[in-house]
């Protein structure tokens, strides 16, 4: 679904991130991890199709980002929180949604219920942990049902219990076809797929 081809970036004529092929089918878990500094980030807002400073191409299902992201199928998860801190964790998660089904209230009261949230729907979320809030974030994208779902230092929001949730959550999406990319410093475990990032090049493992 996913294919990045002679991908690099640049920083003081250096290239950097370096990725001759990479292919990411639907329904699968990638993990990227690296040192600080290796361009992380800045590959996942290239994907999601913030950021243009690159070289190479990115294709979802052949075709290009803009596509995707104007019909909002890539999202992004990143170190910023981007809730509404004093509305409610139910009116957080429902935002993006036009209309919501019965079916999708039915989810999202069982996601919550999964990431411990489901004595708290109506609570604000500026009461919340920084755990809850990426929780509330998680839910709010995989019931949107995007093509790719792209999370910026995976390991930074949750602990290895938390991480396992995440990953369950996720899967309401993955069943029906999406794909996640996860970025962290070590290894993760629970992936379908790992690319470690050496000697400025991306090499799966």
């Amino acid at each position: 679904m996913l294919k990045i081809e002679g991908f690099s970036l640049s920083r003081e004529n250096e290239k950097f991130m370096l990725i001759n092929e990479m292919l990411i089918g639907s329904g699968m878990r990638v993990n990227i991890f690296g040192n600080n500094d290796t361009g992380r980030s800045l590959l996942l807002r290239s994907i999601h199709g913030d950021y243009y400073n690159f070289g190479g191409q990115i294709l979802i299902k052949d075709k290009p980002l803009l596509f995707y992201k104007k019909k909002k199928k890539t999202i992004l998860i990143d170190n910023i929180s981007h809730l509404l801190m004093n509305e409610s964790v139910w009116k957080n998660i429902i935002i993006p949604l036009p209309k919501v089904t019965v079916r999708q209230k039915q989810k999202i009261l069982e996601l919550c219920m999964t990431s411990q949230l489901g004595d708290k729907i109506g609570n604000k979320v500026k009461t919340l942990s920084s755990s809850s809030k990426k929780f509330i974030e998680l839910i709010r994208a995989v019931i949107q049902l995007p093509q790719i779902i792209l999370v910026d230092d995976f390991e930074n929001y949750f602990d290895d219990k938390n991480m396992i949730t995440a990953l369950e959550i996720c899967n309401f999406a993955l069943n029906s076809g999406a794909s996640l990319i996860a970025t962290s410093k070590r290894k993760l475990d629970n992936f379908d797929t790992h690319y470690r990032i050496q000697d400025n090049k991306v090499v799966k493992l």
